[in-house]
C-alpha cells in the first residue's frame, strides 16, 4: 500500500509499530522464498558472500 501523504516521521513509527516477532516472521519467509527461487550457482555467491 501506498501512502503519499505519509511524512518521513510517520512512516518510520507506524513500521515501529509492527511487533518484532511479526518483522522476524517476515524475515524468515523471505529468506525461505530466496532460497527456494535461487539457482544452486546463485545461493554459493550468497553463502560464500555471508562468509558461510
Amino acid at each position: 500500500m501506498i501512502f503519499k501523504w505519509e511524512t518521513e516521521e510517520e512512516r518510520l513509527l507506524r513500521h515501529m509499530r509492527i511487533p518484532p516477532k511479526k518483522k522476524l516472521e517476515w524475515l524468515r519467509q523471505m529468506h525461505d522464498f530466496i532460497l527456494k527461487s535461487s539457482s544452486k550457482k546463485t545461493r554459493e555467491i550468497r553463502w560464500k558472500l555471508r562468509g558461510i
